[in-house]
């Protein structure tokens, strides 16, 4: 007795059942676009969260209207973010990508690690820390490209501008250029090692025992045994420098000049005696600090300096004093600093900082500009409050202040009046570009933002719940299982909407009709300019 069963082969069976998901997977992709472009798709934005989300919208910065580009897919991952100047994209935690005027191009990858940044046709930049780098740019002044190449800091190759290609493999030897000096190059370092910079050239055995050192005209010259004699001088435009050592750093003797008016000589004994001396051109003694075993006494009666102060114990305990400074600590316990903006030591035109039990609780208070005071408490590393006013001439005060309970939560308000709020905190402070777009995403379970135009959004767990409300209406979804619409600034959309199930059920209206939407499916009149026709 035969059945149809029987007619089916076992590689048959095997091949019906592996139909029925490759059929549920099309069955559920195709459900996913006529949700995202039927169901969802709303004038400039589509929503069907956490796959893909996209919107247009008008965004105010500075006082300016600018439009906005913005799309997400099975977010936080995947962003992308355009305002016609500028457009990047992060796949996150891997990188960011950012196109910008100018042709010029980055990307931020595996952050702080790797960095790629293109400018036209005039300068590259790549690196990936600590394994390679690379840097090739237009030097105007010598008409070439130059290149810098180096793998794992030990192996360095390149073209330089101006002095030509080089190669080198640390410690095995090699030349560079335009790397440590103008000419660097080494053979088994640190057995040897030769320094050139201008007309100063420098040979360095078992570097930094052994070095001698001249220059053609004998104005720069190095003589090195170190520790038990090191020989110094310069004598170029920026004035003349000549420093001995013996036995460093026990003792020390010399004379620095920085080219301008005083000159400064140094006599030390360590730890029995120190001496810095500041003299004028006519060799007046003008300033000078004597240190005896581990007490130190200073003065100077320059102009604008006229310092006088003491220390012990090796600058733990210190007081200074001068026309426009004041300086008293007892490490770690308390330190107190002060820069005055006038020598009459006005209090409210001054910058003090005080440091309780160092470096846990810093005050600072800064009144130094008539248009802008700034304060700060923080209390290492759990709290961080900061606040400035800005008082412009003919304007009311404006007051900005951040606030960080680390890590929990960040709330700021700018002085332009916007507020932000981000739970958990982002850090100490503003943190940098690479971290913003490649991991902060990943970390935010909740925002909010209240911006200058006073449009304020909400969004909670990525989305999960977002709520934008403004001047032109408001916009609430709800893992788009429940959407309402009445924004004004979204692209085509010619009034509010309220949409169930991912927009399998749907009302739309205006000001002079409305009409329902099943299953995609429209029931009532068309709306004129509406994106269901």
């Amino acid at each position: 007795m035969s059945s149809a069963a029987g007619l089916v082969t076992p590689q048959a069976r095997k091949r019906g059942a592996g139909a029925y998901p490759r059929r549920a997977c099309a069955l559920l992709l195709c459900a996913s676009v006529m949700l995202a472009w039927g169901g969802c798709a709303t004038g400039g934005r589509t929503n069907l969260w956490p796959i893909y989300f996209h919107e247009n919208r008008l965004v105010s910065e500075g006082g300016k209207q600018k439009a906005l580009s913005a799309t997400e897919a099975i977010y936080p991952l995947f962003e992308r973010r355009s305002d016609g100047e500028t457009s990047w994209h992060a796949v996150r935690p891997l990188y960011n990508a950012q196109t910008g005027p100018g042709d010029r191009f980055q990307v931020q990858y595996l952050w702080p690690l790797g960095l790629y940044f293109r400018r036209g046709k005039m300068e590259t930049h790549s690196r990936l820390f600590p394994l390679w780098g690379y840097h090739n740019a237009w030097r105007r002044s010598a008409g070439k490209k130059s290149l810098h190449v180096h793998l794992l800091q030990l192996i360095r190759f390149g073209r330089d501008a101006r002095y030509g290609p080089y190669f080198a493999v640390f410690p095995l030897g090699g030349v560079t250029h335009n790397v440590i000096a103008q000419t660097w190059s080494f053979a088994l370092f640190p057995l040897f090692s030769h320094y050139r910079a201008g007309d100063y050239a420098r040979n360095d055995i078992i570097w930094p025992f052994l070095s001698y050192g001249a220059s053609p005209d004998g104005r720069q010259t190095t003589y090195r045994f170190w520790p038990f004699y090191v020989h110094k001088r310069r004598d170029i435009k920026s004035g003349l420098y000549v420093r001995t050592d013996m036995l460093w750093p026990f003792v020390r003797w010399g004379l620095l000049d920085r080219g301008g008016n005083y000159y400064h000589t140094v006599h030390a004994y360590i730890p029995f005696y120190t001496s810095i001396k500041t003299w004028d051109r006519q060799e007046r003694l003008v300033a000078a600090s004597i240190s005896i075993l581990t007490f130190n006494r200073a003065w100077d009666s320059r102009e604008n300096k006229g310092r006088v102060g003491w220390s012990t114990l090796f600058s733990c305990v210190r007081k200074l004093n001068g026309p426009r400074f004041y300086e008293f600590r007892i490490f770690p316990f308390y330190w107190r600093t002060s820069r005055y903006a006038t020598n009459e030591k006005d209090p409210q035109k001054c910058w003090t900082r005080w440091r309780v039990l160092w470096p846990l609780v810093w005050i600072d208070r800064d009144t130094r500009l008539p248009w802008v005071s700034k304060k700060g408490l923080v209390i290492a590393p759990f709290y961080w409050d900061h606040t400035r006013q800005i008082r412009a001439k003919g304007e009311p005060v404006r007051r900005g202040r951040s606030i960080t309970f680390w890590p929990l939560a960040t709330w700021e308000k700018t002085p332009d009046g916007e507020r932000h709020f981000w739970i958990p905190s982002h850090g100490w402070s503003d943190p940098g570009q690479g971290y913003k777009r490649n991991y902060r995403a990943l970390l935010e379970l909740f925002q909010y933002h209240h911006r200058s135009d006073g449009q304020r959004e909400t969004r909670l767990l990525w989305r999960l719940y977002h709520h934008r409300r403004g001047p032109n209406g408001r916009y609430l979804s709800i893992m788009s299982l429940f959407t309402y619409d009445s924004t004004a600034e979204v692209v085509g959309e010619p009034g509010s909407y309220v949409s169930l199930l991912f927009g399998l059920i749907k009302k739309s209206w205006t000001k002079k009709r409305s009409r329902w939407r099943v299953f995609f499916i429209p029931i009532g009149p068309k709306l004129e300019g509406s994106p269901d026709e």
